[in-house]
């Protein structure tokens, strides 16, 4: 139950975006969470395919937007954002001429700010629209903020996944952006970061919070328990 309530609340909020964002004009395509450092999220196109019955035979094939659970306990206006970011990839794959792997073009900025989202390569106002590297800032009063307020407490809370990261299996790498140009060879918004740290002593150090719990990082990590909501230190 509690995987198939999961990936439910996922497939409702792509159906609702589709319809709110999109005008219901995105195909169905697979919705997955996977840890893939320096990303919040990513698009890859034509990676599932549906196989006739009883045959090996690829009869059509399907997208794949990807979340990284990592970054959910964001507000869920960000994350949502995420999510509709990932969207407007898949929209410029279906409907558009997307450019080379992972460049977002300048019709695909067009169309983030059609529906809301200002594309940014600092994730800042004042940052380059265009780019291999690219982040957004939601836009106040527009299409995308607007789907997401309607959206009653009570619709919200149903549409907010329940079961979220307790500790990242990623922690070597700091849990907040710290450069929101990283981004991997998909199509995707990245959360920065530079991969594998090592302490000061050549080795990832370790971390415990005060109900027990243990992550490994770099040396000099800022990060706080989601149980406990203490702070992790260095041991």
């Amino acid at each position: 139950m509690i995987t198939t309530s999961h990936f439910q609340t996922l497939d409702d909020l792509y159906r609702y975006y589709n319809e709110k964002v999109f005008g219901g004009t995105l195909p169905e395509c697979i919705i997955n969470l996977s840890r893939k450092p320096n990303s919040y999220g990513f698009f890859c196109p034509d990676v599932w395919g549906l196989r006739e019955a009883e045959q090996d035979e690829i009869k059509e094939t399907v997208h794949e937007i990807s979340l990284n659970p990592d970054f959910l306990m964001r507000p869920s206006i960000e994350w949502h954002s995420t999510f509709v970011h990932e969207m407007v990839h898949l929209w410029q794959r279906e409907k558009g001429e997307p450019s080379r792997t992972a460049y977002h073009n300048k019709e695909w900025a067009a169309k983030m700010v059609q529906i809301g989202l200002m594309p940014s390569d600092t994730g800042e106002p004042g940052g380059k629209r265009t780019g291999q590297k690219m982040s957004h800032y939601v836009i106040a009063g527009g299409l995308f903020e607007t789907a997401f307020l309607t959206l009653d407490p009570d619709e919200l809370e149903e549409l907010r996944l329940k079961y979220l990261p307790v500790v990242s299996l990623t922690a070597d790498r700091s849990p907040e952006p710290t450069d929101p140009n990283g981004e991997d060879e998909e199509d995707g918004e990245g959360e920065g970061g530079s991969g594998k740290s090592k302490g000061k002593s050549g080795k990832r150090t370790k971390y415990e919070c005060g109900c027990g719990n243990k992550i490994w990082g770099r040396s000099g990590l800022l990060v706080k328990c989601l149980v406990c909501e203490g702070d992790y230190t260095e041991v």
